[in-house]
């Protein structure tokens, strides 16, 4: 079996690494805190609970790793060439260039002050519209 060291196989890792530490913490605690003349209930479930969160994390790790490098935290995406699209998607990509033109140039009006004029201009004319009737 090869490991992959590729974000999804690395964060499997550490959640695998969690889950080994969690068990070995988890029960030198329950072993230092043990009444040898008396295992209560809350022992049990701490057992319980351990067992329980080590199978979960050693699950959502497997799920985490069995994702593979190609559906999350890499993406390794072909550059597209404008030379091999078709005639429909580079329209699309004229008219998206195009779009992002027009709001860079109401951008640069909003900043020099244009659009005030413009907007002074307009409550002028209603204004003036609203006197004379």
């Amino acid at each position: 079996m090869k490991i992959r060291f590729d974000m999804n196989a690395k964060t499997a890792m550490v959640y695998g690494g969690a889950a080994f530490l969690l068990v070995i913490i988890g029960f030198r605690s329950i072993i230092a805190t043990l009444d040898p003349d008396h295992i209560g209930v809350m022992t049990y479930l701490s057992i319980g609970g351990l067992v329980l969160e080590f199978c979960l994390l050693i699950l959502y790790a497997q799920s985490i790793y069995s994702l593979g490098p190609e559906e999350g935290g890499e993406s390794h995406a072909s550059p597209v060439s404008v030379g091999n699209m078709d005639g429909k998607e580079i329209s699309e990509l004229t008219a998206a260039v195009i779009k992002v033109a027009e709001m860079g140039e109401g951008l640069s009006n909003l900043a020099s002050g244009k659009l005030r004029d413009e907007v002074r201009k307009e409550v002028n004319e209603i204004l003036s519209k609203a006197i004379k009737k």
